[in-house]
Formats: structure tokens, C-alpha cells, sequence
């Protein structure tokens, strides 16, 4: 590598690194607040939500990685011109293409960690974080055991604890069922112990009452007890074996041919491909960014349109990346139409660079327009 792609490529390094973090962090608390619903909702302590947002870091990194290249990209192309430092470079002979060697080398590296994330990082996070919040909705326990608040598990019955002890100890217990019939059933004790076995778990209620009162014979039966064992398995969720999501499984687990999958693999395989297409974009979009602004000349007043240009031109693929899954679900035999934006992308490239080589500008080829005209 000369010296000159080094510099460039050590300066696109802190820009990136600056926009991955904003535009990361966004996504990422986004994305974070719907785990704080699910953590409050089930009763889990906080280093569950810290574990399970740890999980989405990979998803967050490959969704905002190409963007953050392309960003900064732009922000060093803009900032070599303002500096005069494109202009010293021009005049030293460097060519546009070797101007370019810097950008497709930062896009091969994006490319190579893109690519580790996308094909086994990223799925591997998605299948513990998915196989976590499995675990969590199965932890009843830690939903029930809710001190200060009253909790209705399931219809007709309603549980309450006024505090939890260092030593496990509850106390001021509640509970009250109301059966379909009518009848109300209520347990309560100043003390109690959570026993948890592995097969069920009890509630052992410690110098309690339980009351039965039937609404249709007007009658309340009052009972005391020295100890009350009250089952809790009964509000366990069986949720059954989990299913393992397409994202949740590495590119080498699924079928690759689109045209020839079944309509149950079809899924698979066009997340196998659509994966390669992700990586190709982290590739390319450096050298896009960086294509848009050096193709045309110095402008004293800034490149403010330019960077719109290029600010569209990436919202535009992105949409068009989009459009082409949706299309090829449609029509698996015509899988091809998912690599459009990639091939799209990389003919910009080429024809920004081939601009910026023959110094055209919008007057020139205006120009040599007239002159065909005349010439006929």
C-alpha cells in the first residue's frame, strides 16, 4: 500500500468510527426500549436487559456499517477539497482511479467484517438473544413473585407479597381465586417460602387463613392453618420447543439456489443471497461516496448539492435493494434481480470515475453535444 492510500485510508478510520457510534446509537436504543417492556413486564433485573441489548450489537453494527463508510467517505472527499489537499494530490499526477485505491481498499476491509458479521456473527447473537427471551417468558416464577404490586397471572386469581426478605422470606401474602361457579378463595399468611423444585414449585404459606365464600349460598367457611403448601406450577407457560428463525441460522445451514428451492426453503435461500448482497454494498459504498464528490470539479461555494446527490443516490439503492426481495419472492426464477442495486452501484462507480478521467462536466458534454448537432 503507498503512502498516500495509507493516509487516506487512517483518515476515513476516525470519521467512521464516528458515524457508526451516532448512527448505531440510534438504532440501538430504537431497538433497546422494546427490551426494557419485555424486562419490566416479566420482572427481570436490570443485567438481563444489559445481556440481552449485548445480543443486538451485531444486528446494530451490520445494518449501520455500509451507511457509516459511506458517511465517512463523503465527510474526508469534502474535507480533502476544502483543504486543497484533492487539488495537491491532482497535481502530484494522481489519476482518479488511483484516488479511488484508498476508498475500495476501506470497502475491502468493511467488506471482510460485514462479511463475519452477516454470515455467522450476527445470526449466532440473533439465535441467543431469541433463545433467551424464550427462557425469560418460562421464568413464571420471577413473574409472579412481584413485591408491593398486585398480579393476575391468569383470569380469577390475583396475587399479592408486601415485601421479600434477604433470606427469601415473604411476607404479608395474598391470594384470592374466584372460580367460574362464583366461588372465592382466599389464601392469606403473614409469612411464607418460595420452594422451588425441578419438576413444580409451592408457595408454603406459614400461620395463614384460607376463606371460601359462595356467593349463591351466602356462606363463608374460614379455615387456619400452620402451613399451607399452595402449587404454583399451575402458571407455568409451556411454550414448547423454540423455533429457530431464518435469521437466527449461519448462511452455511441454509440453501443457497433460489430458482430451485422449495417453497419451504424458498425463505432461506433468498435470506442466503440477500446476505451476500449486504456484504457487496459494504464494499461498494466508500467508493460511491467518495465517487460522487471527486468526479466533478472544485466549486468555491461547497459540494451542498453533491452530497444531497449522494444522500439520495444511497437512499434510492437501499430502497431498490428492498423492492428486488420482494420481487424475488414473487418470482424465485428470476433470483438474478437481487444483485441490480449491488451491479447498479458499481456501474455509478465506474461511469463517475470515467467522467472525472475525461474532466467532463455538464458543460463539456453539453458542448460536445452542439458540435454532433452541427456536424449533421
Amino acid at each position: 500500500m503507498k503512502l498516500v492510500d495509507r493516509y487516506i485510508v487512517r483518515q476515513l478510520a476516525g470519521p467512521f468510527i464516528f458515524f457508526l457510534c451516532i448512527f448505531g446509537g440510534v438504532l440501538w436504543l430504537n431497538q433497546a426500549l422494546n427490551i426494557v417492556d419485555a424486562v419490566v413486564e416479566n420482572g427481570q433485573p436490570g443485567m438481563i436487559f444489559v445481556e440481552l441489548s449485548l445480543y443486538l450489537l451485531p444486528r446494530v453494527i451490520q445494518s449501520v456499517f455500509p451507511v457509516a463508510a459511506f458517511a465517512a467517505a463523503l465527510f474526508l472527499t469534502n474535507r480533502l477539497y476544502a483543504e486543497s489537499e484533492y487539488a495537491v494530490l491532482k497535481a502530484a499526477g494522481q489519476t482518479p482511479m488511483q484516488f479511488a485505491r484508498p476508498f475500495l481498499i476501506f470497502g475491502i476491509i468493511s467488506f471482510i467484517i460485514v462479511s463475519a458479521l452477516v454470515h455467522f456473527i450476527t445470526p449466532a447473537s440473533n439465535n441467543a438473544f431469541y433463545q433467551r427471551q424464550h427462557e425469560i417468558r418460562q421464568e413464571y416464577l420471577s413473574q409472579l413473585i412481584k413485591v408491593g404490586e398486585f398480579i393476575n397471572p391468569q383470569k380469577g386469581v390475583t396475587f399479592y407479597f408486601g415485601n421479600l426478605n434477604d433470606n427469601g422470606l415473604l411476607e404479608d401474602i395474598l391470594i384470592k381465586e374466584t372460580t367460574d361457579s362464583g366461588l372465592q378463595i382466599i389464601h392469606t399468611a403473614p409469612t411464607g417460602r418460595l420452594v422451588d423444585n425441578p419438576d413444580d414449585a409451592k408457595l408454603v404459606l406459614i400461620d395463614g387463613t384460607l376463606q371460601q365464600f359462595d356467593k349463591e349460598s351466602r356462606l363463608l367457611n374460614v379455615v387456619q392453618f400452620d402451613s399451607f403448601s399452595y402449587d404454583l406450577s399451575q402458571f407455568s407457560k409451556n411454550l414448547g420447543p423454540r423455533t429457530i428463525s431464518v435469521n437466527a441460522k449461519v448462511t452455511t445451514s441454509l440453501p443457497w439456489f433460489i430458482a430451485s428451492a422449495t417453497p419451504e426453503n424458498l425463505g432461506y435461500a433468498i435470506e442466503a443471497q440477500s446476505r451476500l448482497v449486504k456484504t457487496l454494498f459494504s464494499l461498494l459504498m466508500p467508493l460511491l461516496g467518495a465517487a460522487v464528490l471527486f468526479s466533478g470539479n472544485f466549486s468555491r461555494a461547497g459540494f451542498s448539492y453533491r452530497i444531497i446527490f449522494a444522500i439520495s443516490l444511497l437512499l434510492g439503492l437501499n430502497t431498490l435493494r428492498g423492492l428486488t426481495e420482494s420481487f424475488v419472492v414473487k418470482s424465485p426464477s428470476l433470483s438474478f434481480v437481487l444483485y441490480t442495486p449491488a451491479i447498479g452501484s458499481l456501474g455509478i462507480i465506474l461511469l463517475l470515475i470515467l467522467i472525472s478521467s475525461k474532466g467532463w462536466s455538464g458543460q463539456t458534454i453539453l458542448n460536445h453535444l452542439n458540435k454532433n448537432q452541427v456536424a449533421t
